[in-house]
């Protein structure tokens, strides 16, 4: 007999997806923007527990080890930033995660949890630390308060638990009945309880991680002999000793442990602080990982010893701008944007926020890239480790950016504490923007949002899963701006209106272009060059070292190593394209991250790891081999040069997006990557460099349009006409 198929839930079907096999962890775990400054394992009664140090100087802040349904995955949106200012420990409780899940009930019990968290802190050394207590291991980290208080600085207990003995006989046969269900059918189990711990509205990313990465990970027998080592135990009169500074949070609409246990807690132990999170669910590390983390911070980290204040008239204008560092498409245009506002306002300091490989370019341009950017974590290397053969999907790259993104806008929020800026420009800064829309309050001075496309659209056919969470997404967004229109005190898409597809959002959702026309305004493109100043292409071929007698063909494929497979493909077209064409020369920009010992040595063919401004290029090329996305197309489309785009497979942006913008600008030149051998690819391209040139022309003034723009918000005068 086979084995019985496991029965997913509908719900838990269209949020996670297809389960992977039982006991799966992570890939990386348990985090991607930070490796552990020391992990291992401790050893008692035959039971290792993994323990992880992330973060080499600073206070100790230990997280008790989370109860058995999930693992330290579930801290992923604040421990990287947590980790820059403290040593913080984290653990996975015996049950799940890296550490051993013992066959019998006798080895899971509250002693034994306690004794492996304080057997962790002695194998560290740690003589004090701060404790963070989530759900039932704020029994933990109150009972270490308690029995050690020399040990501990600072106590705070998240959605916790003071109470299970379950002393009311309905409490008592729901507990009976949920372990019961643990056993006999665990996805559903995960699919409800998790369901009720996050219950707020949009809380799709985070239920999928919590089964998938954490409750999946282990076992509904192994967890249900977990829980019931919980059930029965509980704190109160220990709570009551407890010494410390300590802090209470706890969401009013927790349906896993109710308002009541938290407020018990901050009653219960002297002086502590009381954070009520209003339409709070139960895991608000995972939900709210921004409000979690400064509270956190704000509780424990000690004040700097040396801080300044800069007197109101004394400030000098200063603009931060953003730029997304996937490709380099976004911060060329910005620097042009950023060019026009210091023209127009020429006492305007710009200092930039990103990571490689635009602050790279970036800095060869003279510009400062804040210090602060050290920290950040890397959107391109994410959408790398994302991609296949020519494919990423790019929606689900988008979302399982949630990491870094929530690191990033932590060490943004930190730097305009520390800074004042008279404005944040932030092009496709959607940490910023997400994360301002879910904090308002943290929004401190204007904030002007740029981006080329609107609306994350599915890519695959009859994927219900896709279909849903797009629509998901895209609502999420939608409402947010509904709510919060303050937050972007203006929003620039950069083209036109026809350069919105007509397009729904999703099932019951506005058009995406009536939409973006209510909430947008519009510049044209913005060029990072004037397409007159590279019309001389003898000139520039004089520059830059090609003759004028040759055909140059220059395939690039951005900053990543995503387009690792195309340039290989067109590597393989070279021989056949010379063949026809004997002065033929042919130039791979490979990037940053693509070696060039990789591609094959042969004369007339150059493989170069970076060009700085590569529009000049190709604006002298006699054909281009592009990857698919916006900004080098349109320099293409500026600059009249025939060109083969080739976007990514299910990337919805150069997909949709942008094959619907070439299209208005007569630029009928995308070719799927895997339509095509070497040899139909080689005559293709043959063919396309002798086509003629129907393109629509580029408006030349988008930069300049956008910084008008971002000036007058900064100028705040648009009322004085009204």
């Amino acid at each position: 007999m086979g084995e019985t198929p496991i029965r997913i839930p509908k719900r838990l079907a269209l949020v996670a997806g297809e389960l992977p096999a039982p006991g799966t962890l992570p890939d990386p775990y348990p985090y991607e923007t930070v490796e552990p400054h020391r992990q291992g394992f401790v050893e008692r009664d035959g039971v290792r527990t993994w323990y992880g140090q992330f973060g080499e100087s600073g206070p100790w802040l230990a997280f008790a080890p989370i109860y058995q349904i999930a693992n330290t995955y579930l801290l992923r949106g604040v421990v990287p930033w947590l980790s820059q200012h403290f040593r913080v420990l984290v653990m996975d409780l015996r049950g799940n995660g890296r550490s051993d899940r013992p066959a019998t009930q006798a080895g899971y019990s509250f002693d034994h949890y306690y004794a492996d968290f304080v057997a962790v802190l002695d194998e560290l050394e740690i003589e004090r630390t701060a404790v963070v207590g989530i759900s039932a291991t704020a029994m933990t980290a109150i009972r270490l308060a308690h029995e050690q208080p020399q040990r501990i600085s600072h106590l705070i207990s998240a959605g916790g638990w003071v109470n299970m003995r379950m002393e009311d006989p309905a409490m008592h046969e729901l507990a009976q009945q949920a372990l019961v269900k643990m056993r006999s059918n665990w996805p559903a189990f995960l699919d409800g309880f998790f369901g009720a711990a996050f219950n707020e509205p949009h809380s799709t990313k985070p239920l999928e991680d919590a089964v998938v990465r954490n409750g999946w990970v282990s076992s509904g027998d192994i967890v249900a002999m977990g829980r019931t080592g919980w059930l029965g135990n509980e704190v109160r009169e220990l709570a009551k000793g407890v010494r410390c500074p300590t802090l209470v949070i706890h969401g009013d609409n927790d349906k896993i442990a109710p308002l009541s246990q938290g407020e018990t807690i901050a009653s219960l132990v002297p002086g502590a602080r009381m954070l009520k999170i209003e339409g709070g669910g139960h895991l608000l590390a995972g939900r709210d990982p921004i409000a979690f983390a400064r509270a956190v911070r704000d509780f424990v980290g000690a004040a700097p010893t040396h801080a300044t204040w800069v007197r109101g008239m004394a400030r000098k204008r200063k603009a931060l701008f953003i730029s997304s560092a996937i490709g380099l498409g976004h911060v060329q245009r910005d620097l042009a944007i950023a060019r026009e506002m210091r023209a127009q306002q020429p006492d305007l300091q710009v200092d930039w926020f990103t990571v490689h490989p635009a602050s790279t370019y970036l800095e060869r341009e003279g510009e400062r890239v804040h210090p602060i950017c050290k920290r950040l974590g890397n959107e391109s290397r994410h959408f790398e480790s994302q991609a296949g053969e020519h494919d990423l999907q790019a929606f689900f790259a988008l979302r399982t950016m949630d990491e870094v993104m929530a690191l990033n806008f932590l060490v943004f929020a930190e730097l305009m504490k520390a800074e004042h800026y008279d404005i944040v420009i932030g092009d496709e800064a959607w940490e910023v923007d997400y994360h301002y829309h879910e904090n308002p309050e943290i929004k401190r001075q204007p904030f002007v949002f740029l981006t080329d496309f609107v609306g994350c659209l599915p890519m695959e056919e009859g994927n219900e899963r896709e279909a849903f969470l797009c629509a998901d997404r895209n609502a999420d967004d939608i409402e947010h701006v509904a709510r919060y229109p303050w937050i972007r005190d203006r929003a620039i898409f950069v083209g036109n209106e026809d350069d919105v597809p007509e397009l729904p959002f999703g099932p019951g959702l506005p058009e995406i272009r009536d939409w973006t026309k209510h909430n947008f305004a519009f510049t044209g493109y913005a060029l990072p060059f004037d397409p007159k100043l590279l019309a001389d292409t003898d000139a520039l071929r004089a520059r830059h070292g090609y003759t004028r007698d040759e055909k140059l063909v220059i395939a690039a494929v951005g900053g990543t190593s995503v387009g690792g497979s195309l340039l290989h493909r067109i590597a393989q077209t070279f021989p056949l394209m010379k063949k026809q064409v004997p002065e033929l020369h042919m130039v791979l920009v490979a990037g940053p991250r693509l070696p060039r010992d990789a591609f094959p040595t042969m004369d007339g063919l150059d493989v170069l790891p970076y060009v700085h401004n590569l529009f000049e290029h190709l604006a002298c090329s006699d054909l281009a081999l592009v990857q698919g996305g916006l900004s080098t197309c349109m320099e293409l489309v500026a600059t009249r040069r025939p060109f083969l785009r080739f976007p990514l497979e299910r990337h919805f942006e150069q997909c949709i997006h942008v094959t619907h913008r070439m299209r208005n600008y007569c630029a009928e030149c995308t070719v799927r990557f895997s339509d095509l051998t070497a040899r139909e690819l080689a005559d293709k391209a043959l063919q396309t460099m002798h086509a003629p040139i129907t393109y629509k022309p580029v408006e030349t003034d988008g930069a300049a349009r956008a910084a008008r723009q971002i000036l007058a918000v900064m100028e705040n005068r648009a009322w004085a006409a009204a």
